[in-house]
């Protein structure tokens, strides 16, 4: 059993040592051979190997800063931002030359010293608005400031806080 430091650094590791400098070769230092990613269809270490090459393609000079790191039992979480300049098609997108900030946070699960589970999230909308991909639609500049309601993240029903107000179940379709 590894201890909640090691997997601190396990984590920030693989980020700053193969994510930044896509050094591919040495995911099976970081991941288990069994490593899926649970909001895409990434799984294994090849499919890891892919994404991060093509994040490579897309923004070659791209660079990611830990930003900052909480560990519980075999859990890491780190946030970080990801800065890079889009030299490469992406998604049938001409290069732009633009720069984009991407913002996020991934959530670990560690056995035995390698990365079993990733899940996570980030902020891709406002990369692609940044990259004139995708725009706001109406002519405004910014997002909608109703908030929506949302389960607990341990799946559990959602609790009211402050001034949220929540709603069992999935909203309804007008």
């Amino acid at each position: 059993m590894t201890s909640e430091s090691e997997n601190k650094l396990l984590a920030r590791r693989l980020l700053e040592e193969v994510v930044n400098t896509g050094d591919v070769d040495r995911l099976s230092e970081f991941l288990a051979p069994d490593f899926v990613v649970h909001h895409t269809n990434i799984t294994g270490i090849e499919g890891f190997r892919d994404h991060v090459l093509a994040f490579h393609r897309w923004y070659p000079d791209l660079a990611v800063t830990v930003e900052g790191q909480v560990a519980e039992g075999d859990i890491v979480v780190t946030w970080w931002t990801l800065r890079g300049t889009h030299l490469g098609e992406f998604w049938g997108v001409p290069p732009t030359k633009k720069q984009i900030t991407l913002r996020g946070v991934n959530v670990q699960r560690i056995r035995d010293g390698r990365i079993v589970e990733h899940s996570g999230g980030s902020n891709s909308l406002e990369a692609l608005l940044e990259l004139g991909v995708v725009r706001w639609s109406g002519g405004g500049s910014t997002a909608a400031t109703t908030a929506q309601p949302c389960a607990a993240p341990n799946g559990g029903p959602a609790t009211q806080l402050g001034n949220s107000s929540v709603i069992e179940g999935p909203p309804s379709v007008s």
